[in-house]
């Protein structure tokens, strides 16, 4: 069943440039990922079992939304340091709020950390939920400059380090036990969930999905153009033409008609108006997960699919390049290389086929739209096939190397057979005596050539071969 839904049908709804504080957000949620890579040996399944950290429990859950079987893992939020001074003062907010991240994963050594930030100005929503407290609502231009400022090379460097030595405590492993962190660019989800600072638009009024949509389609170009650093400074984005903004929102995705996902490459973004009709699963998944919608739960399961898929790239090419020059392995290491192997292909397996598991229809509907916007199947299809050339190549190496043990062994039989062919012939052992006895030293010095001179040939010939 498909869920999309026109919100502009032509270039001429696009409705003209608005005032830059037109529209302004009481609370949204800015959602960041961070991906870590466990050492060699590892599965975080494991490591989950038997750390501190917990799944949510709850019919509420977003587990719910998943058949059994998945293999995903997401845990409750846990504690992941102080928000950055510089992310406070874009936002103007005073507010020293500590941050909070889930873990994610499909098992293996692979693991996401996603970082929810709720800014928020002070309410209900926010009682139970460790938010950003905001002294006013924020415009679009303050909101571009937060994410813009969430990408700054120092800030994602300090994020990831706060992230990793976090994870490393509640999952009760040593810090050195994470090999490598990093931020993971074009992957930020967002959800606007509280439109009461915006003039004009009464506060009990749902969102009115593809109405207001097409009406905020200016500022909903905006955010899903964060990335794009010349537009989120001097409010470039309302200068930007019609053809560009059309071609972000001319299509939405929803259930109700009381929000509106937005997904391209380096975004998901849903819209909505939770204080005219405050549920208690919002208000619940606002302060277990940071945010209240299915649609960043896929994102987030998708950008894990993509970190594996990325990451398992990197390093079977690296494989592939050692082994291109290498002579020979031993058998443990192909042993250990067909066993990671299995375990990444397994991986895969659960990642690639996660959507099926996904219960609802519009879920999936999201999870191919989000894969047509930032496809995988290229990446997924180069790295299958640099698995099986690493194992190609390296069962090639490991027979060159049985080979070559075979050969030695010949060689040492050969020269063991030449020895012992000479010390075991009695008549020849009692005329060397005889010859000693007479000190007939030139025939002593023949037989001893004799012996001596095949035992230096084979030899020489073993070690042309080893090297």
């Amino acid at each position: 069943m498909d869920h999309q839904f026109a919100v502009l049908t032509d270039l001429s709804d696009v409705p003209e440039p608005p005032e830059p504080d037109r529209l302004r957000l009481s609370g949204c949620s800015v959602v960041v990922y961070f991906a870590h890579r466990l050492t060699e040996g590892l599965d975080f399944a494991h490591v989950f079992a038997s750390g501190d950290l917990r799944e949510i429990d709850d019919d509420r859950s977003y587990a719910t939304k998943v058949r059994a079987g998945s293999g995903l893992l997401y845990s409750a939020l846990f504690d992941s340091g102080p928000l950055p001074a510089a992310l406070a003062r874009v936002v103007g907010s005073s507010h020293a709020a500590g941050l909070r991240q889930a873990a994610v994963s499909l098992g293996g050594e692979y693991v996401l950390t996603a970082l929810p930030l709720l800014l928020s100005v002070p309410g209900p929503i926010t009682q139970e939920a460790a938010a950003v407290e905001l002294t006013g609502p924020l415009t679009t231009d303050t909101l571009l400059r937060f994410i813009s400022l969430l990408g700054d090379p120092d800030i994602q460097r300090s994020l990831a380090d706060q992230c990793a030595a976090a994870l490393a405590r509640a999952a009760g492993i040593e810090p050195g036990a994470i090999e490598k962190s990093w931020a993971v660019e074009g992957s930020v989800a967002m959800q606007v969930w509280n439109l009461d600072g915006t003039e004009n638009r009464a506060s009990t009024s749902l969102y009115a999905g593809v109405d207001e949509s097409a009406t905020y389609a200016w500022e909903i170009a905006a955010l899903l153009s964060y990335a794009t650093d010349h537009l989120v400074e001097d409010g470039l984005w309302l200068r930007r033409s019609p053809q560009s903004v059309f071609s972000h929102v001319r299509t939405g995705m929803a259930f109700f008609d009381d929000h509106m996902v937005f997904v391209n490459a380096d975004c998901c973004l849903e819209m909505a108006h939770l204080p005219a009709w405050l549920r208690g699963r919002s208000q619940f998944r606002l302060s277990q997960y940071g945010y209240d919608s299915s649609s960043i739960f896929v994102w987030t399961v998708g950008i894990l699919r993509r970190i594996i898929g990325d990451d398992l790239s990197a390093r079977y090419r690296t494989i592939l390049a050692d082994l291109a020059i290498r002579n020979e392995i031993s058998p443990a290491e192909q042993s250990l290389m067909t066993r990671r192997r299995v375990q990444h292909s397994a991986l895969l397996d659960r990642s690639v086929g996660f959507r099926e598991k996904l219960i609802e229809g519009r879920n999936r509907s999201l999870d191919e739209w989000t894969e047509r916007e930032r496809p995988t199947e290229q990446v997924l299809a180069t790295l299958n096939r640099n698995m099986e050339k690493c194992e190609t190549v390296s069962l090639s190496l490991l027979r060159v190397r049985e080979d070559r043990e075979k050969y030695r062994r010949d060689s040492l039989i050969a020269v063991m057979g030449v020895v012992l062919a000479v010390v075991q012939i009695p008549p020849f052992v009692d005329q060397v005596a005889g010859w000693l006895d007479d000190r007939k030293w030139e025939l002593l010095g023949v037989s001893a050539l004799l012996i001596v001179v095949p035992l230096m040939v084979l030899l020489r010939v073993r070690r042309r071969r080893n090297q």
